[in-house]
């Protein structure tokens, strides 16, 4: 039988001593698995959890999950994740809770917190709190993160490129400030065309648009395997005389599509990003009325509370030009660094992954730090960071692509190196060997049967046999164009 140090981890946490950490309920727990449930506070109200397993159990790793949009809870996925597969796992809600809608105003501590503070600490804190707990600190630190979460990795590699060797990063948001600003330019075009231009109108495009470009991997499947490539020009859409209904578009609506897709610029002229993929969905939200609740978005909160310190500030008054640049005096979301050389040298992986049809965050910025990591590392890039690309798949899960492949939210339905990211960046940093292709699973859904779909390291895509089942990744190879 296992002495009480090794069964019961909440005992070893007396006479813990970490600065700046107060331990404020140990909780042991049976579910998932046998652990103890830490909660703690980082200086005076970053919230963390540690959830740490046996002592007998532990596999000498950290594992901390990221947490997307505003923040503000924990990531519960990735904590139970960890202590399934053995790690101590971590989670932090960067300093302010979802119930305080009004976290950001007048806040520049919260701001910091939010942006990079909270989980550097969080990954000092805990290393501090492994070595108390199992009398020595990890082996490694591993990071997984999707959307707001994907940020909060990306960032951990480019300022704290010694809090973890290794990090998924999934549809991470690089260009936050440019994201948040195209969100509230959008709510107010959508707000501006009212019911001329209905929810409908988006889903005849994205439809159109799949139905167009499909069969690029050589099988017609409703799922494009490179968007890029897909050209839709809406005037194709444009009602005949005497036609109406969802089936077309008046030309009203012909504008308003090619107005939302096309590269965006502010009121000078000036770029603020490449425009958006057809067959990526377009969420048709209107602005916030002023002084009534508006959508949850991170972009009315920056806005609002965060660069005008104001609660009832009028959105229809944003202005690219004039409130884009004043998040960057608010705090640094950028995550678009590709001097990442601290943490290449130190051993540290990453693995990026986001999926084509995103409709939050556009794919082609995370291809576009793609692009500045290789022009800055050549031909070294692949032996530290690797890229998939998932077709048909939206913002971080869900869409008509297969979505499950391990990355933030959850082990694959087969926890291998071959069909799971966190298994297989376990393999690149245990062992040496780098992922060159992930099998990711679409589960049965609707009387369609479960599908597997090959993801290929980036620059390369999946291309059919010509010949064997299409719904079975080990119908396709990887190829580069």
């Amino acid at each position: 039988m296992a002495n009480s140090a090794e069964a019961a981890p909440c005992d070893s946490l007396k006479g813990l001593r970490v600065p700046a950490l107060r331990i404020d309920r140990a909780t042991p727990k049976t579910q998932p698995v046998p652990y103890c449930r830490l909660e703690a506070t980082i200086e005076k109200e970053i919230g963390v959890e540690l959830w740490l397993p046996e002592r007998a159990a532990w596999n000498g790793r950290l594992l901390t999950g990221g947490v997307g949009g505003q923040a503000g809870s924990f990531n519960n996925h990735e904590l139970a994740r960890g202590v399934r597969r053995g790690y101590a796992s971590a989670s932090t809600d960067t300093g302010h809770k979802a119930a305080d809608k009004h976290w950001l105003l007048k806040r520049p501590d919260r701001a910091a917190n939010y942006a990079h503070r909270a989980h550097h600490l969080l990954a000092v804190k805990a290393k501090a709190v492994l070595r108390h707990v199992y009398g020595r600190r990890p082996d490694h630190a591993f990071f997984v993160g999707c959307s707001g979460g994907g940020r909060q990795a990306l960032t951990e590699v480019q300022r704290y490129p010694r809090d973890y060797d290794g990090v998924i990063a999934g549809a991470p948001g690089v260009n936050t400030p440019e994201m948040s600003a195209r969100r509230m330019w959008e709510m107010q075009r959508h707000s501006g065309w009212g019911a001329a231009v209905p929810p409908s109108v988006w889903k005849l495009v994205t439809r159109s648009a799949i139905a167009q470009c499909d069969g690029d991997d050589g099988v017609r499947d409703g799922v494009v395997a490179d968007p890029r490539q897909c050209r839709l020009d809406p005037a194709r859409l444009l009602c005949k005389s005497g036609e109406t209904g969802a089936g077309c578009l008046s030309p009203l609506q012909v504008d308003a599509v090619r107005t939302i897709y096309a590269p965006l610029h502010d009121e000078n002229g000036k770029r603020i990003d490449r425009g958006l993929l057809w067959t990526a969905p377009v969420s048709p939200a209107p602005l916030p009325e002023p002084f009534t609740p508006g959508p949850s978005y991170l972009a009315t909160v920056l806005f609002a509370d965060g660069v005008h310190a104001d609660p009832a500030w009028d959105a229809r008054q944003f202005s690219l030009a004039r409130d884009l640049p004043a998040i960057d005096r608010l705090m640094n979301l950028h995550a678009d660094n590709p001097a990442i050389e601290p943490f290449t040298t130190a051993g540290g992986k990453l693995i990026l992954y986001h999926g084509w049809d995103d409709p939050l965050v556009s794919a082609t910025s995370t291809l576009g730090y793609w692009d500045a990591l290789s022009a800055r590392f050549g031909s070294r890039l692949g032996a530290s960071v690797r890229l998939f690309m998932a077709p048909g798949v939206h913002h971080c899960r869900g869409g008509p692509g297969a979505d499950l492949f391990g990355g933030a939210g959850g082990d694959s339905p087969l926890v291998d190196p071959r069909h799971d990211l966190l298994s297989a960046l376990e393999e690149w940093v245990l062992w040496g060997r780098a992922p060159e292709t992930i099998i990711a699973t679409k589960p049965p859904a609707n009387g369609a049967p479960e599908r597997t779909q090959l993801l290929c390291v980036w620059p390369a895509r999946a291309m059919w046999n010509g010949y064997d089942e299409p719904e079975s990744a080990k119908s396709y190879v990887c190829r580069k164009d």
